[in-house]
Formats: C-alpha cells, sequence, structure tokens
C-alpha cells in the first residue's frame, strides 16, 4: 500500500517511487532542477489516482495556484531511483497546501515542493470553498511542519 500512516497525527501520507533516466541528469551530472518538478507533478497524479481508487475517497476539483521548491541537496547519476513522499500541511477555506518531498536512496530529502491547490467549481472554472467533506477527505492527509520547514529555511 503506498499510503503510510503518521503515528503522531493518526493521519497519513503518500509514497511513490519514480526511477532515474539517463535524461533527467544534466551536463554537471545531477538531476536537472526542472526535472524535480516533474516528480513532484507525476507523484500528485499517482497520489490522487492512489486515493480515489484504494481508499475510495472523493477528491475535490482543484488546481495548482502556487509552487515553491527548495534543493537541499543534489541527486547524483549513483542513483537510481527516488522516492516522493506527499502530505497535505495547510488546510484553508479554499486552498490547501501540498507538500512533496523527494528522497534519495539513503532517505535524504534532495528536495521539498510545496503547492497551493485550489477547490474550483467546474461549470465556471472559479475558485470555490471547501465543502465539510472535502475538508474532512483533506484533513486526513494533513501533518503540520514546523514554521521554519514551511518556509524552506536553508539553515
Amino acid at each position: 500500500m503506498s499510503f503510510v500512516m503518521n503515528e503522531q497525527t493518526g493521519t497519513r501520507w503518500h509514497t511513490c517511487h519514480r526511477e532515474l533516466r539517463w535524461s533527467d541528469f544534466d551536463q554537471y551530472q545531477h538531476v536537472n532542477n526542472a526535472k524535480y518538478l516533474e516528480f513532484a507533478q507525476d507523484a500528485r497524479m499517482v497520489f490522487l489516482r492512489d486515493v480515489l481508487t484504494e481508499l475510495d475517497i472523493a477528491v475535490p476539483p482543484l488546481f495548482v495556484r502556487h509552487t515553491t521548491i527548495d534543493y537541499p541537496r543534489p541527486l547524483s547519476p549513483g542513483e537510481n531511483e527516488v522516492a516522493v513522499g506527499t502530505f497535505v500541511t495547510h488546510v484553508g477555506k479554499k486552498s490547501c497546501t501540498m507538500r512533496q518531498q523527494i528522497k534519495d536512496s539513503q532517505g535524504r530529502v534532495a528536495c521539498t515542493v510545496d503547492t497551493v491547490m485550489v477547490g474550483v467549481d467546474i461549470m465556471s472554472g472559479k475558485p470555490r470553498p471547501w465543502s465539510e467533506d472535502d475538508i474532512k477527505n483533506i484533513k486526513m492527509f494533513y501533518i503540520p511542519v514546523d514554521e521554519d520547514e514551511a518556509e524552506g529555511s536553508a539553515d
């Protein structure tokens, strides 16, 4: 199963793996910074699919509003795959923040991607508030983070 329980919160996060390809590496022999965004996007789609298929939970319509990326360590050609952990760090009235940690084979975070996702009304294409069910379902994946962590501190 791709979902892992967080014992402290009673909620869960999602993990998926992505094989690294030769084309992911740049001329300096580490993964190109733009590829991390692709890894996060791919993992977000797998997360949403698994929420629907494994947990049988309705996913509210949403779209990406804003993304920030922090690169604390490079991935080198010695890596064969990355693990992408996905969870929610903030739930607002119309949006939530999804955090994705891209880790190397030793479990070290190579990249953190924070994405603000906004609920949308399919008919109008405009933002809409979350329903009570939406909030309940989103909070199943809520894991709070330290404020310094949330801001991508480089300490």
